[in-house]
């Protein structure tokens, strides 16, 4: 009987901290435009109000022309630093890009889909 309130009461606690925190949702910065052959910075800023053993973001992937160019995962066991986290990514322009990005909750799913562009100069 004992065993049993502690599953009731730890089931209670989970259900209430999935019940406040949303799902995983992402960002990209970018610059607008830059030289063919020049290297540039994508940054991808994440968010996610709980990462713990059991509610965390669980993936993050970076698109570029179709093409899965980056992936992140986590566990339980390896969390993202914080609630808020970024990763970068450096990429030789050689044409025109259109990016896509999306972060993924362990229990929630995506919040969105981040698109941008890069243009030449």
């Amino acid at each position: 009987m004992k065993k049993l309130l502690l599953l009731v009461i730890a089931l209670f606690f989970l259900g209430a901290g999935s019940a406040l925190a949303n799902k995983s949702a992402v960002r990209l910065e970018v610059p607008a435009n830059a030289k063919q052959g020049e290297k540039i910075t994508i940054t991808l800023f994440v968010t996610h109000s709980a990462n713990n053993f059991f509610h965390h973001t669980k993936m993050v992937n970076l698109i570029i022309n179709g093409q899965e160019a980056a992936r992140w995962e986590f566990s339980g066991t390896n969390l993202p630093e914080a609630a808020e986290f970024s990763r970068t990514f450096e990429y030789v322009l050689t044409g025109p890009i259109t990016l896509e990005s999306a972060a993924f909750c362990n229990m929630h799913g995506s919040g969105n889909t981040a698109t941008a562009t890069v243009g030449l100069q």
